[in-house]
């Protein structure tokens, strides 16, 4: 009986030992937030609901931008953030790995408000820590309206999610007072509307989520019946890229929504990711021109208010010659005199960039005058594209499709 106790107590010792090991071998002894940062969307929420972006260069490829966030615990000033690990990684290779987590604080601001100027920010994954202090709001003599307007606007239109077929959303927006439909099913199959409703607040949006009920039939005769509006979860949504939404339901992940393109050519231009890019031939107009800058002014002094593009040519991306793909367009005024040449490039593996065209014009065709940003097929935002020693504010604004 003795020989049994020793034998087991040497197979509880062995046990130990074994899950120390497996404890160690698990735990990344890499993990570093070293090269990583935390900014809010809207930039400066105040006391409004935000979304916490982390994202920086992890050394593995076993990152927190794949796992879950949560909030571990906020008490209107200080926010822990950890991560439940949702993809398991048997092993983790030692190569740099570009990530990016959203962390949606609206619920938690549901049940305690922000109070004071800005917030002490705590992440934990894998045995690191992030600690940063971040402004909630602009602090005193900063000019913060250069980042406010940096940030990329919800343009209104259909939106869909491809790892949800035939679901969708349905984007509407009259200035900042914006309307969310998700076209979904019930749990019979049934297609169905919900609506969110809200202001959107720079690049971020919050709404209860709303299912409507006892309203007049499609084809009857009104008869003055009231519908009902039940809430039945809540909606979280960043404007990330022109085009691209992160849309998240309750306590979901968030999830990548694309636009749909109606009434324009597109054009494929490549093989890695979403490279459709929309045909921008045809007329253009300004709508928003700004700047102050004294030696540069605003934009009319470089561009006219009304221009032409014609396409040139379309390339197809070659991985092989290491070609990105891209579509070009003669720029001309409005009179038919060529201004300069626009350059409208697909997505690379690299960057996750889509959209961006430069506009090079004759006095240096080795930097681009301006940076195009496809905001949707009829809408451009339009940003000084050199460096320059700012004084003012410089030029830069939106335009129009006219035809």
């Amino acid at each position: 009986m003795q020989k049994y106790k020793q034998r087991f107590s040497i197979n509880k010792l062995c046990l130990r030992l074994l899950l120390g090991l497996l404890v160690l071998l698990t735990t990344n002894a890499l993990a570093d937030f070293s090269r990583s940062q935390a900014i809010l969307h809207p930039r400066f929420p105040a006391a409004e609901p935000f979304i916490i972006e982390v994202s920086g260069t992890w050394p593995t490829d076993c990152h927190p931008g794949e796992q879950k966030p949560k909030v571990e615990s906020w008490d209107g000033q200080t926010v822990k953030i950890a991560f439940d690990i949702i993809v398991v990684h048997i092993t983790c290779n030692d190569r740099d790995t570009p990530y990016r987590a959203l962390v949606d604080m609206s619920e938690a601001l549901r049940s305690t408000g922000a109070s004071g100027d800005s917030l002490q920010l705590q992440v934990e994954f894998d045995g690191a820590s992030l600690e940063q202090t971040v402004d909630l709001v602009c602090p005193p003599g900063a000019d913060c309206g250069a980042a406010e307007q940096s940030q990329t606007t919800a343009e209104p239109g259909l939106y869909y999610a491809s790892d949800y077929l035939n679901q969708g959303l349905l984007l509407a927006r009259q200035g900042a007072a914006t309307a969310i439909y998700p076209l979904v099913y019930d749990k019979d199959g049934n297609s169905i509307w919900l609506f969110t409703g809200n202001l959107m607040n720079e690049d971020a949006f919050f709404s209860e989520v709303l299912a409507l009920s006892g309203g007049d039939c499609f084809g009857c005769e009104p008869s003055g019946a009231t519908p009902d509006m039940t809430s039945i979860g809540h909606l979280s949504v960043l404007a990330d890229q022109p085009g691209v939404l992160q849309v998240k339901v309750n306590d979901g992940l968030f999830t990548e929504y694309r636009s749909l393109v109606f009434g324009y050519l597109t054009f494929a231009v490549g093989p890695v990711g979403e490279q459709t890019l929309i045909d921008l031939a045809g007329r253009w107009g300004l709508s928003e021109n700004h700047g102050t800058d004294p030696p540069l002014g605003d934009l009319t002094g470089l561009l006219p208010a009304v221009f032409d593009l014609y396409r040139e040519e379309i390339v197809t991306a070659n991985p092989g010659l290491q070609q990105d793909g891209q579509v070009s367009y003669l720029a001309t005024g409005p009179t038919g005199e060529p201004i300069g040449q626009l350059l409208c490039k697909g997505q690379t593996a690299s960057d996750g960039v889509t959209g961006l065209c430069e506009f090079i014009d004759p006095t240096d065709a080795a930097e681009p005058l301006f940076l195009f940003h496809q905001l949707g097929p009829s809408r451009l935002m339009i940003e000084y594209g050199r460096p320059v020693i700012a004084i003012g504010r410089a030029p830069g604004g939106q335009a129009v499709r006219l035809e």
